[in-house]
């Protein structure tokens, strides 16, 4: 589906719809939305998965546990 039509779904047009993405801006002094270039944490995540790109192994469900229990270290 095209900009336009979820637009028009809306009740919007093209030019109404630029003119409020404008005003947002004037008025919040920010983007209606946070910019990315690289991949959100989720992404990373399911291509680590994916690609079987794991941070460690462990040796015991307890040593699992420790681990996941710990407070962050970051």
């Amino acid at each position: 589906m095209t900009v336009s039509a979820n637009l028009k779904k809306m009740g919007i047009d093209m030019t109404t719809a630029t003119k409020m993405y404008y005003i947002y801006i004037n008025q919040h002094g920010k983007l209606p939305f946070a910019p990315s270039t690289g991949r959100s944490e989720l992404d990373q995540a399911v291509y680590e998965a994916k690609h079987h790109q794991y941070a460690g192994e462990y040796n015991s469900l307890e040593e699992f546990r420790k681990d996941l229990y710990s407070p962050d270290e970051d």
